[in-house]
């Protein structure tokens, strides 16, 4: 924190929290100093709850914004701060930062995303354990669609199974609403399930997110019911050329625009540029997208991979109206020796 000149880390958001403290908690609020003892604040009744889960022992108990405002302003004053940093990453509720600035005039307030990230892009091994299962309960998620997938079944309909087998398996909650998209809706690069009845032919992208002891996955894979076309078949195995060429280029080192610009200029040279949403890889740890996560934060296109780092790889999608859109994403870690998957699964179409 002394090298980035804060005194004090303001931590609001899911991941970092837990990153922290060990436990996940809704509408987090945790004060890092530079020195002294860390604070919690929780709402009155979750005492317990939090002293039972976390090693911070400095937890205080709020009844409403006026309250939790006072203990933040008198932990302020207590430990002389000057500078305190936030992760101004979209999750950050602008309405609470400004509140702050209000009851904290002269306090100088620094994005610390950076700093946030720094510590949490490559992984531990434990990190990268906990990972795996999360992936392995991704993949009973799709093999539950696999079973279910028929004539007639609505999306939500197969999101309730998909999402019932995870949580059998251990997941305690998802990064992203179950993605089950069938025919022209497989097109859309994030869209939850909706009442649409799948029909026979038509392609059906299912991506699912579970989350196992605070970490998280990201997977996905293209359906077909029926016997696929030629149009499907060509479609998917564009999809996964380009994917292989982002993967082929994985190692320490190498900038993250590179695995994009590598998947781009496949789908382009095949003539199929206009019809590709460009991000095709992005980071994957506590959260099911962080850091390098370029497409929301072009700065992150120049970080270079280094050991250890996990990143989803097939995030983009590739769509054609009339036929649909197509995606195969999983999870990879970085080696000296390039790209570790972290579960195998088939990549190509899956016939159901």
């Amino acid at each position: 924190m002394r090298d980035w000149g804060i005194d004090l880390l303001t931590v609001l958001d899911n991941e970092n929290y837990q990153y922290f403290t060990g436990e996940f908690r809704r509408q987090p609020r945790l004060y890092i100093p530079i020195d002294g003892e860390p604070m919690i604040l929780v709402f009155r009744g979750e005492f317990e709850d939090a002293s039972r889960n976390t090693w911070v022992k400095n937890i205080h108990t709020y009844g409403s914004l006026h309250e939790m405002m006072k203990h933040v302003i008198e932990y302020i004053k207590q430990n002389n701060v000057k500078t305190v940093g936030f992760d101004y990453e979209f999750a950050l509720p602008a309405f609470l930062l400004e509140r702050f600035k209000m009851a904290n005039p002269t306090v100088k307030v620094v994005d610390a995303r950076e700093l946030f990230m720094s510590l949490r892009m490559a992984k531990t091994s434990e990190e990268i354990e906990l990972m795996r299962k999360a992936q392995e309960i991704a993949t009973a998620g799709i093999d539950a669609a696999r079973r279910v997938l028929r004539e007639g079944i609505s999306e939500v309909e197969v999101a309730a199974e998909i999402e019932y087998e995870m949580r059998r398996r251990g997941a305690e909650r998802f990064g992203f609403p179950t993605f089950v998209n069938s025919g022209y809706r497989s097109n859309c690069l994030h869209g939850w399930a909706s009442r649409k009845r799948i029909e026979k032919g038509e392609l059906i992208l299912i991506d699912v997110g579970p989350v196992y002891m605070g970490y998280s996955s990201d997977m996905a894979r293209t359906f077909v019911l029926g016997p696929q076309t030629e149009n499907q078949r060509k479609l998917i195995e564009l999809y996964i050329r380009a994917r292989r060429e982002a993967i082929n280029v994985v190692k320490p080192g190498v900038m993250v625009s590179e695995l994009d610009n590598s998947a781009n200029r496949v789908v382009s040279e095949a003539g199929y540029g206009e019809y590709y949403v460009r991000g095709i890889s992005h980071g994957v740890g506590l959260a099911f997208e962080e850091t390098p996560f370029p497409t929301i934060f072009p700065e992150d296109s120049i970080i270079e991979l280094r050991e250890n780092m996990t990143i989803s790889i097939g995030h983009s999608i590739l769509s054609i109206p009339g036929i649909g859109g197509v995606r195969v994403e999983d999870v990879y870690l970085v080696t000296d020796k390039g790209a570790e998957l972290l579960v195998k699964y088939d990549e190509e179409l899956i016939e159901v």
